[in-house]
């Protein structure tokens, strides 16, 4: 998968050989958990916002109204297998906000209109585009988000650098089946605490980070090919899922 190629934890990859060759689940780790919930809380949030739309509400105030931020929240701990807690209710009410905002403002300039029309302009954003990540030798994936022909990552964690070519791979994916170019993509940090900030840095998506990737997913899958295990890294992160397995009783 894309997340297997860019999202690693260890510089040797044995946290890879592990678990493609030797077939070893991990237990994932406190931030990933989080991450999957924040990522299915924004996904229902969405998708709940464009319903009530589609239901035939057509003013912001009366979608926040009908708008349940609690019950998306619980459905989406649910998914992820995570507990509630109060940052995906902030999540969710800021969805909810927004897509009233673009609400009030599709209808004051396209009028009264078709209820699926007007959802799809007030909420653009289409969560975990599904795509076929074959062309390039990949498993099935999911993007983040897609607002049209920009592809949209989402991470809630610190920035690094290597979350760009995950942008990269989505592209080609997205290239691959669509058939139409997809030349930049948007990374997305979301950070809440006591409010919700948000940083959105625009992505060129180059020949160059596109080769980038390609040649770190080709040195990855040679490494599972030859079945060789490369051994533990010298410097380990302990919030690595595989970190037991390399120092611990699972070694």
């Amino acid at each position: 998968s894309v997340s297997d190629v860019v999202n690693r934890y260890c510089p040797t990859g044995r946290d890879l050989y592990l678990k493609k060759v030797l077939g070893i689940k991990a237990e994932p780790n406190a931030a990933m958990v989080r991450g999957r919930y924040l990522h299915a809380v924004f996904k229902r949030a969405l998708a709940e916002a464009a319903a009530i739309i589609e239901r035939g509400v057509s003013e912001g105030w009366e979608l926040l109204s009908r708008f349940n931020a609690e019950a998306v929240v619980k459905a989406a701990a649910e998914e992820a297998g995570a507990k509630p807690e109060e940052a995906g209710v902030k999540l969710a009410r800021a969805v909810a906000v927004r897509a009233a905002a673009e609400l009030d403002d599709v209808v004051s300039r396209l009028g009264q209109t078709d209820p699926r029309t007007l959802a799809a302009r007030a909420v653009p954003l289409v969560a975990e585009y599904a795509v076929d990540g074959a062309p390039l030798g990949l498993t099935p994936l999911r993007v983040d988000a897609l607002y049209r022909d920009v592809v949209v990552e989402i991470k809630t964690g610190r920035h690094l650098e290597k979350h760009k070519l995950a942008l990269a791979a989505y592209a080609m994916a997205l290239e691959a089946e669509l058939e139409m170019p997809v030349d930049y993509g948007l990374l997305v940090y979301m950070w809440i605490d006591k409010g919700i900030s948000i940083r959105a840095t625009p992505v060129p998506l180059k020949a160059e980070l596109r080769k980038r990737f390609l040649e770190v997913r080709n040195k990855l899958m040679e490494l599972i090919a030859s079945g060789r295990d490369p051994g533990v890294a010298r410097s380990c992160n302990k919030s690595c899922p595989f970190y037991s397995h390399c120092h611990g009783a699972g070694r």
